[in-house]
């Protein structure tokens, strides 16, 4: 819902401080059905921004992206290989446009679906939980402390059975006993959005108390939902879908931060006075020694990480730079003179071919003021 101005109510945008996950759910539910739909449809559509070399800003989560560096074959060539840094055109064609091998992917992805080990079967780990999860994976770190102190105290051969076993039981989380923290076999998400208030974890044994002695089980079968059983038909539906474009095993010739940049481009775009010069095009107006241009380039220099996203929103539609930054920006960003306009103008823009028409203005005050107002406003006025 709009609230006027282009601003949106409050929860009308999801925004995670770890990025984008998988919400694990009963995977026997109608709401985990509608979702492994939407999931095969941003499978296609990630594997198609890759393909046609687009940028689209998602804010991913790291283990979101280490799945897609993953499967059954990359992490073994991943291992065994030298990671590839820089992105060559050939490169990306042999990686990005094997369409044709889809249809044999498609083939072994319907085999696979029915195998018992999901294809990203120990990708992830307690530390991704961290991230995805901060309240939950924290919570589980520190129950995980009780685990690694519990298995020093069973292995210290110094000590007899009643000695260990006194030590175990007085092990406490923050002045607490595990006993009294409450904890059962179940999961709780984080919203009713979700369509389900708990699920058992532990088949059969959802009401079955966690204590020090069966707090391993606990944190292995927490991780074994949020990871692997309940997001296992949304993966395989992201996977397939990915599929129909080219296979995602071709991923795992790349890191996960490879993998960002060249789906979301550079997330902290810095401009050098250097290359803005060498990589920005000043045409009808404007030249490479005009103050109006020079006093452009000042202000792009001087800008924010936050002002700089939002300029290259407005001039280019996307808020990140291609791989490598400004020299592999296409179209060229091109700055033209605005006929008939003075410091009460404001700049426009012809975003699909980074078409920046800009007044001469005064100083350079005046068109900082100008150019960040014009970023920050919505919609198509300023085109």
């Amino acid at each position: 819902q709009d609230m006027g101005g282009g601003e949106k109510a409050p929860g009308y945008y999801v925004l995670r401080a770890g990025g984008l996950f998988p919400a694990p759910l009963p995977q026997d539910s109608a709401v985990c059905s509608r979702v492994s739909g939407m999931f095969y449809v941003l499978g296609v559509f990630l594997a198609k921004t890759l393909q046609d070399s687009r940028l689209v800003d998602l804010p991913l989560s790291p283990a979101f992206l280490k799945l897609l560096c993953g499967g059954e074959v990359s992490g073994c060539v991943r291992e065994s290989s030298t990671i590839v840094t820089m992105y060559s055109p050939e490169l990306l064609e042999d990686v990005m446009t094997s369409s044709l091998l889809s249809v044999v992917s498609e083939e072994s992805e319907e085999q696979s679906t029915y195998r018992d080990v999901p294809w990203w079967q120990g990708l992830l780990e307690l530390e991704d939980l961290e991230l995805v999860d901060p309240g939950r994976g924290g919570v589980l770190t520190k129950l995980q402390g009780l685990v690694t102190k519990k298995s020093q105290i069973m292995s210290d051969e110094a000590l007899d059975d009643d000695t260990k076993a006194e030590m175990i039981n007085s092990l406490e989380l923050d002045g607490c006993p595990v006993e009294d923290l409450g904890l059962t076999f179940q999961y709780s998400p984080s919203s009713a959005v979700y369509g389900y208030q708990t699920v058992d974890i532990k088949p059969g044994c959802g009401e079955e108390a966690v204590t020090i002695h069966n707090l391993e089980e606990y944190i292995d079968r927490s991780l074994d939902w949020v990871f692997v059983r309940g997001v296992r038909q949304q993966l395989d539906a992201l996977r397939q879908g990915f599929n129909t474009v080219f296979p995602l095993d071709k991923l795992g010739a790349f890191t996960p931060n490879e993998v960002r940049t060249m789906l979301c481009g550079d997330q902290d775009p810095v401009f050098t006075r250097e290359e803005i010069m060498k990589y920005t095009e000043p045409k009808l107006g404007y030249s490479k020694e005009s103050p109006g241009f020079l006093r452009f380039v000042n202000v792009l220099v001087e800008m924010t990480g936050s002002e700089r996203k939002a300029f290259l929103q407005f001039t280019t539609g996307c808020s990140s730079l291609p791989p490598g930054g400004l020299a592999n920006l296409h179209p060229r960003l091109t700055v033209v003179r605005k006929i008939d306009a003075g410091d009460g103008s404001f700049p426009s823009v012809n975003t699909c071919v980074h078409y920046l028409k800009l007044p001469d203005y005064s100083s350079e005050e005046v068109l900082r003021e100008r150019l960040l107002a014009a970023t920050n406003e919505k919609g198509f006025h300023l085109n």
